[in-house]
């Protein structure tokens, strides 16, 4: 992101909040399925910005704030700075750097915090040796073991999509090569495209890696669904960012940074967009499995920045945040850091938010800055989203398992985790404003014990409070509430369980085009550990939408066999281990894969988006003939993987649409595709409502054919 704002002076008191009438709370259905895991809770996962012009960056109340809301990483120098910023002299070329805020000041807090520090090495203005010295000061002088480190901050703002905020001095003025005034070009449009930052990082990855081998150095992608993701510019950028930065990079794909600012007209709007997430986070892996050619399990996604962008002090921030973070860490994501640490109030008019003062602050804490009239408080008070990353602590810890959850109403979100302990932990949120729920609580898998403990964070509270209720049936959630319910228990009996299996993989995963076009594969997994009793079994189990889970096999060894798989379908399966005295184990990670099309096929099909806009894109498909006879008369069919995504027009065929299926048949000119090679290309302009991730399977008169 931009800077926003630096650090002044100021304080005054937050505003206290008036109870909202009592009045009769709406009965919600909320499932919990424990045997439905999500995978657990990385460490380093809860993040936070820092900039290097803050001047509050590392006072000294800083490192227990942090440690005491459960912010276990810390990203640094901060957004735009990165690219203009010397960590060697302590200088942001056209920038302000605060006192106290050189790398050795940074790392001193962030060790006091207990966190793990995420670097964004100055791509715009600095070089791969800068990056190099600066790994070899952090990780072989003074050991901090720092594991990742980004190249660049949001440097496809460089003006190659016609907005510049982001310096980039490979950028030029002219095809000629005209040196820029970094900053200062209306459109940094020539030499500085995709392309070029793809060979930037692989230069900057050799150039860290030989330095310490150990650390993932990551690619900055644009975020499925936001600008400018899919956009292209015929200049320097005719295929979409994402595609050619991926391409280039291959299997040196080491692991991927995209940024959150998801915005919205109103907070209700804002609260319904981490439903985008799981979308994002499939449309990332496509990319990559498509563009890079690597398996996306092995690519670390991390999110760098993320911010509610409305009502950022108050309520619909913090109930946003708590949402957000799970939603990202639930689909895999490794580490979420919000903007930012302080940031000062932003430049709109203060507003009122259900009775609580808004400064348009994007930081967690104040800076006691005054805007329009309107004073923040003391300096370190914090904001709402920082009570809200607090809950956190009681909801789940690294190591701890996710799980599975449903609703029954759009406006209370669920989140829960099976504790390292046995007990379980669910988050419950009410986003109405107005209205209180009773959340009727089902617990699939596991059996409470004892009077739970709930926390809560109350519209305009200043801290988190507690009680114990003797029932684990249900929960009353307030208003603009966020709850943590904490159920003692285990998923059998007092007995120790298993230990979780290990997170299964799949091989010899195939398919053929005789017979029913189906797939084959080998799911294995680690054995777990034994507890008070031995292990008897494991249950294997196939996650669906909705948080549901089938029990699909009950073998003795770590091994299944699968079969009748669909081609170009996404499959989800994790293990539960279960004693010989019926005692299960907690999930394992769960495993998602495709089954991809045979590579033997007698036709093969290659897919492009050729270029992008808001709520469209456009999209060319070749058909290749691999076979030893003439295809004529041919019919293309397909199904788009998200719901949003429809053919507006099509060229050199008949283009259909029913629900998401999609079928073209061949126009009078192009009906044969020789033999050996022949090719037919057909092309489309669609619509999309943000997400336009690539079809996983193509059939040519029912064959289903090789991806090209």
């Amino acid at each position: 992101m931009s800077w926003i704002g630096a650090a002044v002076l100021g304080a005054t008191a937050l505003a206290g909040v008036a109870a909202p009438p009592a009045q009769a709370a709406t009965a919600v259905s909320v499932t919990v399925n424990a045997t439905a895991g999500l995978g657990t809770i990385p460490s380093g996962a809860i993040g936070l910005n820092t900039a290097v012009y803050d001047g509050y960056m590392n006072d000294a109340p800083i490192p227990g704030l942090l440690k005491a809301a459960g912010i276990n990483a810390l990203r640094y120098p901060g957004g735009s700075y990165s690219d203009i910023y010397n960590w060697q002299t302590n200088v942001a070329q056209g920038g302000y750097d605060a006192p106290n805020t050189a790398f050795s000041n940074f790392m001193s807090t962030a060790q006091a915090a207990g966190t793990s520090p995420i670097i964004t090495v100055n791509y715009g203005t600095g070089t791969p040796a800068l990056a190099a010295a600066w790994v070899q000061n952090a990780n072989v002088t003074n050991h901090y073991n720092i594991q990742y480190w980004e190249v660049g901050n949001e440097v496809y703002g460089n003006g190659t999509y016609g907005a510049n905020w982001e310096a980039d001095s490979h950028c030029t003025t002219s095809a000629s090569g005209g040196p820029v005034t970094i900053g200062n070009e209306p459109n940094q449009t020539y030499n500085c495209g995709p392309s070029t930052y793809a060979t930037g990082v692989l230069n900057y990855i050799s150039a860290m890696k030989a330095v310490s081998s150990n650390i993932h150095v990551c690619a900055i992608l644009t975020t499925p669904g936001f600008w400018p993701d899919n956009v292209t510019n015929p200049t320097t950028s005719p295929q979409p960012w994402n595609q050619t930065v991926l391409k280039a990079l291959g299997s040196k794909t080491d692991c991927v940074i995209v940024h959150y600012y998801p915005g919205g007209s109103n907070a209700a709007g804002m609260l319904t967009d981490p439903t985008d997430i799981s979308g994002i986070v499939s449309t990332l892996h496509s990319q990559i499995q498509q563009y890079a050619g690597v398996n996306p399990a092995n690519v670390p996604i991390l999110v760098t920045e993320t911010n509610s962008t409305i009502d950022t002090d108050t309520q619909p921030a913090a109930l946003f945040g708590a949402d957000m973070y799970m939603s990202w860490l639930e689909n895999g994501v490794v580490n979420v850091d919000w903007w930012d640490e302080h940031n000062g109030p932003g430049t709109n008019t203060p507003a009122v938010v259900a009775g609580v003062q808004d400064y348009g602050d994007y930081g967690i804490f104040s800076n006691g800055a005054n805007n329009s009239g309107v004073t923040e408080p003391a300096v370190e008070t914090p904001f709402a989203p920082y009570y809200a990353i607090e809950l956190l602590t009681k909801l789940g810890a690294p190591g701890d398992t996710m799980v599975n959850t449903t609703s029954g109403n759009a406006l209370v979100k669920v989140h829960a985790v099976r504790r390292a302990g046995g007990s379980l932990s669910v988050l419950i949120e009410n986003e109405d404003p107005s209205n209180s729920y009773t959340a009727n609580l089902a617990l699939n898998g596991f059996t409470p014990s004892g009077s739970p403990t709930l926390y809560t964070y109350a519209n305009g509270g200043s801290s988190i409070s507690s009680t114990t209720q003797s029932s684990a049936s249900s929960v009353t959630v307030a208003p603009y509430s966020l709850t943590v319910i904490q159920i003692p228990g285990s998923g059998g009996t007092g007995a120790t369980a298993p230990g979780a299996p290990g997170q299964p993989t799949v091989s010899n995963l195939s398919s053929s085009t005789s017979g029913t076009n189906t797939g084959t594969g080998t799911l294995s997994w680690t054995a777990s550990a034994a507890g008070t009793y031995p292990v008897a079994n494991y249950q294997v189990y196939q996650l669906g939408s909705g948080g549901s889970s089938t029990l699909v096999a009950s073998p003795t060894g770590t091994t299944l066999n699968l079969s009748g798989l669909t081609i170009g379908a996404s499959y989800t399966y994790n293990v539960v281990a279960v004693d010989t005295h019926g005692n299960p184990s907690l999930p394992s990670p769960p495993v998602t894969f495709t089954v991809p099309p045979p590579a033997n096929s007698t036709c093969a099909v290659h897919y492009a988006i050729s270029s992008s806009w808001p709520g469209g894109f456009g999209g060319n498909i070749t058909l290749t003939n691999k076979g030893t006879s003439a295809i004529n008369n041919w019919t293309l069919t397909f199904a788009w993987p998200a719901a949003g995504e429809a053919v507006q027009s099509g060229w050199n065929g008949t283009w259909t649409q029913s629900g998401q299926n999609v079928t073209v048949t061949a126009a009078s000119w192009n009906s044969t595709i020789a033999a050996g090679g022949g090719t037919v290309s057909v092309g489309f302009n669609g619509t999309d409502t943000g997400l336009d991730p690539a079809p996983t399977a193509f059939f040519i008169n029912g064959t289903v054919c090789a991806n090209n």
